[in-house]
C-alpha cells in the first residue's frame, strides 16, 4: 500500500514538473565562434546530461583497459587461493582419516598453492608423522621456529617427537622454550613439571610449580598438595644423605631435612609420608615431643602403619614394656580401628605380653572372629603362637593361612605396589600418583575402568598437551633390583617346608 503511495505521488511529482516546463518553454542560446544556437530549454537540459553520460562512459571504457591486466592477475590470485585452500581442507580430512598418501600428496598441493607457512607446515608434519616418516617430521617442525608466528606450534611438534623417540633432555628442552615463550600454556608448564620430577630435580619442580602458580594454571589446593610431596621428596633425599655423614654435618643434614618435611607438614597435615618422616626427624634432632604429637593428631584422623613404625621407634634403647605402654596410648585415639589393633598387639609381642596380643587381634583371629584376617595378622598370629607355645604347627599353620589372606593396603599405582611411599611411580615416571589402597581392589579397578580409558584413547587423532607423565613414564626406567615393584607377585607354594628347615633359625628373634 505505501509502495503505491509513493510510486503515485512520484509520477505526480514528475507529471507536475513536465506540465510546468510546457507552460514555460523558453529559450536557450548559446554563442560560440560566431555561430548562435538556439534551442528550448528542454531540449538543452536535455542534451547536456547526454553529453556528461557520453563523456562519464568514455572514462570507465579508458580505467577498465588501465586496470585489466591487474583485474585479471587479482582473479587468478584468488582461484589460486582457492584452490589452495581446498587442497588444504582434503588434507586436513584426510589427515583425521590416517589415509598418509592423500595427506602427503594435499600438503604438497597447499604448499605450493598457499602462502601460508604455519597450516601447510602443520599439514606435511602431521603427513609425515602419518607416513612413520619421523625425520621428515621433525625437519618440518623445525622450519617454523624460524618464524615467530609458527615457533610456539613447532616447538610444540618437536616436544611429542622427541617424546616419542624417548630424547628425555630433547623433551625437556623444548617444553622449557614453549613455558618461557607462554608461560601461560598448560601443557608446556606441566611437561616441564612432570619430567623435572621424574629426573627427580625437586629444585627445579619447585621452581617450575611457583611460575605455574604465578600464572594461575593450577588451583591453589592443587598446587599446595604438589609442594608438599615435593618438600617430602627433598626431605628423605637429605636424610638419606646424612646417613653417611658424621658430626656436625650429620646434624646439619638431619636439621635441614627436618624444616623440610615440618614444612610439608604445615601445607599438608593429613600427609601420612610427610608426618612420619617430620616425626622420625624430629626425633633424630631430639625433638621427640614434636614428633609425637605430629603422629598423635594424624592418628586420630587416619592410623596408617608409616606411622605406627615412626610411633615405635622414636625412642632409642626403650624397654619392651614403655614400648607396648605407648603402643596403647596412641591406639587409644582411634581404638576400633585394625590398624590400631595391629599397633597394640606389635608392642604387646615386643613385651612379650601374649595375652594383651591375643585380645587385640581377636576381632580377625580369635574365636569369635567377625572380619577375615590379612596377611599381616596372620604372620603376627604366628609370631604369637611360636613365641607363647613354641607352638611351630600352629605358627606354620597362620604362616600358610596368610599366602591366601587378603594382602594388606599398600601404596599401589599404574604396575606398581609397595609398603614404602614415593613422591613418583618407579614405572610409570608418574608424580604423586600412587594411593593407599588394597592391591587387589587396586588392580580390579583398573580392570574396570582400563577398556574404557583405551577407547578413549585411540579416538584422539591428535596428541593432547598434558602427556608430559606417559612421557616420563617411557623415560624413567625402574632401578635395578627394586624389590618393590610388585604388581605381578609369582604364585607361592602352600607347603611352607618341614620342620627343622632353615626357617626355624627364626626362634627367640625379635621382630616387633
Amino acid at each position: 500500500m505505501l509502495r503505491a503511495l509513493y510510486t503515485f505521488l512520484i509520477i505526480a511529482v514528475l507529471s507536475g514538473i513536465a506540465i510546468w516546463l510546457a507552460d514555460n518553454p523558453g529559450e536557450l542560446v548559446m554563442h560560440w565562434r560566431g555561430y548562435e544556437i538556439r534551442t528550448s530549454f528542454v531540449v538543452g537540459v536535455g542534451v547536456m546530461a547526454l553529453a556528461a553520460f557520453l563523456v562519464l562512459l568514455a572514462y570507465r571504457i579508458v580505467v577498465s583497459f588501465i586496470e585489466t591486466p591487474a583485474s585479471v592477475s587479482t582473479y587468478l590470485e584468488k582461484r589460486r587461493q582457492q584452490k589452495g585452500f581446498l587442497a588444504l581442507s582434503r588434507g586436513m580430512v584426510a589427515v583425521a582419516a590416517g589415509d598418509a598418501g592423500d595427506a602427503k600428496r594435499y600438503a604438497a598441493q597447499a604448499h605450493k598453492l598457499l602462502d601460508a607457512p604455519p597450516l601447510t607446515l602443520l599439514l606435511a608434519a602431521q603427513a609425515a608423522q602419518l607416513e612413520g616418516d619421523e625425520a621428515g617430521a621433525t625437519r618440518h617442525f623445525e622450519k617454523m621456529l624460524a618464524a615467530p608466528e609458527t615457533e610456539f606450534l613447532g616447538l610444540r611438534g618437536l616436544f611429542i617427537q622427541a617424546r616419542r623417540a624417548g630424547d628425555r633432555d630433547g623433551a625437556l628442552a623444548h617444553a622449557r622454550r614453549a613455558f618461557e615463550l607462554r608461560p601461560q600454556t598448560l601443557w608446556a608448564a606441566q611437561a616441564v613439571f612432570e619430567i623435572e620430577a621424574a629426573e627427580e630435580d625437586w629444585d627445579g619442580a619447585l621452581k617450575t610449580l611457583d611460575r605455574v602458580v604465578k600464572a594461575k594454571l593450577i588451583p591453589r589446593d592443587d598446587a599446595r598438595r604438589r609442594r608438599a610431596v615435593l618438600l617430602t621428596a627433598q626431605a628423605m633425599t637429605a636424610a638419606e644423605a646424612a646417613r653417611g655423614q658424621v658430626g656436625d654435618a650429620r646434624t646439619h643434614a638431619l636439621e635441614e631435612a627436618s624444616k623440610l618435611a615440618s614444612e610439608a607438614v604445615s601445607l599438608e597435615p593429613r600427609f601420612v609420608p610427610a608426618v612420619a618422616l617430620a616425626a622420625e626427624l624430629s626425633a633424630s634432632t631430639g625433638r621427640s615431643r614434636k614428633g609425637i604429637k605430629l603422629i598423635e593428631d594424624a592418628w586420630g584422623v587416619a592410623p596408617h602403619p608409616a606411622l605406627a613404625d615412626a610411633w615405635l621407634d622414636l625412642f632409642e634403647d626403650e624397654s619392651g614394656y614403655a614400648r607396648a605402654e605407648r603402643a596403647k596410648a596412641l591406639a587409644a585415639r582411634n581404638p576400633d580401628h585394625v590398624e590400631s589393633r595391629i599397633l597394640v598387639a606389635r608392642g604387646a609381642i615386643g613385651a612379650r605380653d601374649w595375652k594383651q596380643a591375643r585380645e587385640a587381634l581377636a576381632p580377625y583371629a580369635g574365636p569369635t572372629a567377625e572380619e577375615q584376617p590379612t596377611q599381616r595378622i596372620c604372620e603376627l598370629m604366628a609370631e604369637i603362637e611360636e613365641g607363647e607355645f613354641g607352638d611351630r604347627g600352629a605358627a606354620r599353620s597362620w604362616l600358610t593361612r596368610a599366602l591366601h589372606a587378603p594382602e594388606d593396603p599398600q601404596w599401589t599405582g599404574n604396575g606398581y605396589r609397595s609398603p614404602r611411599w614415593s613422591p613418583i611411580n618407579p614405572v610409570t615416571g608418574e608424580f604423586d600418583a600412587l594411593e593407599w589402597t588394597a592391591p587387589v581392589m587396586a588392580l580390579a579397578a583398573e580392570d574396570r575402568t582400563g577398556p574404557a580409558a583405551i577407547s578413549r584413547e585411540s579416538s584422539v587423532v591428535a596428541d593432547e598437551a598434558p602427556e608430559a607423565a606417559a612421557d616420563a613414564a617411557r623415560l624413567t626406567s625402574p632401578p635395578a633390583g627394586a624389590s618393590e615393584v610388585l604388581a605381578f607377585q609369582p604364585p607361592l607354594p602352600d607347603d611352607p617346608g618341614p620342620d627343622g628347615d632353615a626357617g626355624d633359625k627364626r626362634e627367640g628373634e625379635n621382630k616387633w
